[in-house]
């Protein structure tokens, strides 16, 4: 179901066509694989991004945490 106010381009990943649906300044909120149907929904997204920012990094140079 096509998402209100996207735009949508298709491109090639990995040998796959992807369904890209773009919201404001060309953030990705749906991507989708034509050939298995298999669809990433913008809760998912959303999800992901929850998730990297919740990670810690070290630093290689003095092994310390950055928060």
């Amino acid at each position: 179901m096509p998402i209100k106010s996207a735009r949508y381009r298709v491109t090639i990943k990995g040998g796959q066509k992807v369904r890209l649906a773009f919201k404001g300044k060309g953030k990705v909120v749906e991507a989708k694989n034509l050939k298995t149907g298999a669809t990433h929904t913008p809760a998912e997204f959303a999800k992901d991004k929850a998730k990297r920012s919740k990670k810690k990094y070290t630093s290689s140079d003095t092994g310390k945490v950055k928060i």
